[in-house]
């Protein structure tokens, strides 16, 4: 019998096409696992800086409202052991300064109701409120408690009554007459088409007077309108509750903005925007359509050329000037906003095309409504 190949040593196993197939493909596997790996360790790496990162971010920010958090309550303690002993105890000036700040700190941490009552007590006080510190917020906190009488108690007073000489009046007026107006339109608004509280051999006339209101809010602050039509696009530059920059000027423009600002985003703790939001879904499409649509305005002229008449109206939106690198901070932030604006306006065009007539809202014949908190008839 003939020896085995190779004789009593093992030999090297034969190298196949096969064999060098697999051990390929092997080799191929272990480097594409040890590639992912190192991509994966990779993403894991990133991952854990990002957050590092980030919770240092949150740790720095969180810092900054604790402390702020923190001063605002010391705060408000030392307001009120000042109403309780000391010359704010007594009725007088310094106790009406010191109720006045106290509602406001109260208002930012979102206790309305304890607000509410220090504001009546430093009218009560001072009846004339002459600077407009205490009938303002109030006025605001009114309407985001849904406090439909009192606030349209208060407005069958001077609050809102400016006159030919508005923009000769202080400030303080001028923005009071501001929040007055507007809330004497959404008050309208709400009576006559939400609540639907007339009868309607009525309604023509109302849904007019309605119309009138807006309109007068709209000649005495334009920015507020603009902000309340399109809110969504607003609101990515000016959210509710936000910080706004002091006044870097005298300028009219600059004082409208930031007063139709502090409106929309601060008073009442959440902004009166909300308020304007809480009155339905069509709030929107009728301040728009009010104001930026349709027919030519009360600001419209007419033109008579022989047989023809030209309407020169002016345009919907309120004109900026040119974008200037001195302008004020809040007028870059209210051109962006009303460039998203336009986008917005287009995209509800859009929208409202394709909806049937079946979507429109719909009218009743009588609406009774007797609840207690009915807007008072003698202002709506």
């Amino acid at each position: 019998m003939g020896k085995k190949s190779g004789g009593g040593k093992k030999g090297k196993p034969v190298q196949t096409v096969k064999s060098l197939k697999a051990k390929a493909k092997a080799k191929g596997r272990g480097q594409g696992k040890a590639k992912a790996e190192s991509v994966r360790q990779q993403a894991r790496h990133e991952a854990k800086e990002v957050t590092r990162a980030s919770r240092g971010r949150r740790r720095a920010h969180g810092k900054e409202e604790a402390i702020n958090e923190t001063r605002q309550r010391l705060r408000t303690k030392l307001l009120q052991r000042q109403l309780t002993r000391g010359p704010a105890a007594k009725p007088g000036e310094e106790r009406r300064g010191v109720l006045v700040e106290l509602a406001k700190l109260q208002t930012e941490a979102g206790q309305q109701r304890s607000a509410i009552k220090l504001l009546q007590e430093a009218l009560d006080m001072s009846p004339d409120d002459t600077d407009f510190q205490v009938r303002t917020p109030l006025l605001a906190l009114y309407m985001d408690r849904a406090m439909t009488e009192e606030a349209s108690s208060m407005l069958k007073g001077p609050l809102f009554e400016m006159g030919a000489d508005a923009e000769a009046a202080s400030n303080a007026k001028r923005e009071a007459a501001t929040v007055g107006l507007y809330s004497l339109a959404l008050l309208s608004y709400i009576k006559i088409h939400v609540l639907q509280d007339c009868k309607k051999k009525d309604r023509d006339g109302k849904k007019a007077e309605v119309l009138q209101r807006l309109q007068a809010a709209h000649r005495h602050n334009p920015f507020v309108a603009e902000y309340i039509a399109f809110a969504p696009a607003f609101e990515q530059d000016f959210p509710l509750g936000c910080e706004l920059p002091p006044a870097a000027s005298e300028g009219i423009l600059e004082r409208k903005l930031l007063e139709a600002l502090r409106y929309c985003c601060q008073l009442g703790g959440r902004g009166q925007i909300s308020v304007w939001q809480d009155s339905g879904p069509f709030v929107r499409k009728f301040v728009r359509e009010a104001l930026f649509e349709g027919e030519a305005g009360p600001d419209a002229t007419t033109d008579v050329k022989g047989d023809e008449t030209e309407v020169d109206e002016p345009p919907p939106l309120p004109p900026l000037p040119a974008a200037s690198s001195q302008e004020p901070p809040v007028l870059t932030r209210w051109r962006r906003a009303r460039e998203a604006a336009m986008q917005l306006w287009a995209s509800d065009i859009a929208t409202e095309a394709g909806l049937g007539e079946g979507q429109e809202e719909c009218e009743e014949e009588e609406v009774s409504f007797t609840d207690d908190d009915a807007v008072d008839d003698d202002v709506c």
